[in-house]
């Protein structure tokens, strides 16, 4: 799976543009290996450093060993042109091994536009060490919800992630994640590379975790970087 990303990344280095709305096509907040809790949910709150902010809402529950479900309602605001979006995300989990996993989602814009999108999601979790691990995510969505770009259609987009993470203990963690993301159809147009530093704290059974998104490798004018707060709990 490292060779399949590092291919993609070196073909694809062209044009380039940050924070993929594929990101957010799942119902968690971003790629992760851990399984559900018996009952969760979270909020976050995520703004490009203006008016414009998105607020992610979930809930996640874990059927048995195997098998999680969860539900991901995304509130964009636009203050600025006085308009808010909707979307609602429906997925699944089955977990094949301990830290693997294959995901489905259902993901449906809520807005005026009304496009749709599915997505299957691979990921995988490796410890290196007892403070070191890797994650590696494939995944593949279809439909106009996760192919159109600016108008035009796609037939399948592909994004590619790997996380190297640092733990300290139970409480505290540090994540790199390298994220990039093409559309078969609109190959030039379409490609964005993030890098997303996060950092976590544990507090039993409440995650908090901040994200910082630089997208790298943009056109000019296309320099979007993003701020974002996580808070995931068991109940």
């Amino acid at each position: 799976m490292k060779h399949i990303l590092c291919l993609l990344f070196a073909v694809l280095v062209t044009n380039a543009f940050a924070l993929d709305r594929f990101w957010d096509m799942r119902y968690t907040f971003g790629p992760e290996s851990r399984p559900s809790p018996k009952i969760g949910v979270g909020l976050g709150i995520r703004s490009p450093f203006n008016s414009n902010v998105l607020f992610p809402l979930n809930f996640t529950t874990r059927l048995n060993k195997e098998f999680d479900v969860g539900a991901k309602l995304d509130i964009n605001t636009y203050n600025k042109l006085d308009r808010t979006e909707t979307a609602l995300d429906l997925g699944v989990r089955y977990r094949y091994k301990p830290s693997s996993f294959i995901a489905f989602d259902g993901y449906l814009d809520l807005s005026d536009v009304g496009q749709s999108a599915v997505v299957f999601t691979i990921g995988t979790q490796f410890f290196i060490a007892k403070c070191f691990a890797n994650y590696y995510e494939l995944r593949a969505g279809f439909l106009d919800g996760a192919t159109k770009y600016k108008g035009k259609d796609g037939y399948v987009k592909f994004s590619g992630a790997m996380i190297p993470t640092l733990v300290f203990g139970r409480m505290f963690r540090i994540f790199l994640e390298i994220n990039s993301s093409a559309t078969v159809g609109n190959l030039r147009e379409d490609f964005m590379v993030d890098i997303i530093p996060k950092i976590e704290l544990t507090f039993g059974g409440t995650h908090v975790r901040l994200d910082f998104d630089v997208g790298v490798m943009q056109e000019k004018n296309n320099d979007v970087k993003t701020i974002a707060l996580y808070v995931m709990t068991s109940l």
